[in-house]
């Protein structure tokens, strides 16, 4: 088989692992340069079977990867990581463990600590101004 995985490729797949889904385009912002790149480097860790892909109901929307297909229901906490790194958050570290969400943001060097669920995703944004992809 053609391809073979570079450290960002295993960075990508321990965080899928985490069961946390991502898409092409999330991708492009929390481990590659472009999407150009992300794009071609899925497809070879999808082609190597090393993650899954959701089917798409529109050619120009993203691929979904991931592990289990019920790590799906997941993927606003992977948009929550790409917003906050698209409005200049830096994410020290961050902790899963399967429906909370922990972090530490910094940004003009004020520290925040974020914990998420799916029922305070919203506030979250709200909170924090974000805006979203």
């Amino acid at each position: 088989m053609k391809g073979q995985l570079t450290q960002r490729d295993i960075n990508l797949i321990e965080y899928c692992e985490n069961n946390l889904p991502i898409s092409s385009d999330m991708a492009a912002i929390l481990f590659y340069p472009n999407r150009y790149i992300a794009q071609r480097r899925l497809t070879v860790i999808h082609n190597l079977k090393q993650l899954k892909r959701a089917d798409r109901l529109v050619v120009n929307q993203p691929y979904i990867y991931y592990l289990q297909k019920k790590d799906l229901k997941n993927l606003p906490f992977t948009k929550l990581l790409c917003d906050l790194t698209l409005q200049d958050y830096s994410i020290e570290n961050y902790h899963w463990n399967g429906d909370h969400l922990s972090t530490i943001i910094e940004k003009n060097e004020q520290k925040f600590k974020i914990h998420a669920t799916r029922r305070n995703l919203s506030q979250v944004y709200k909170r924090l101004n974000l805006k979203s992809l």
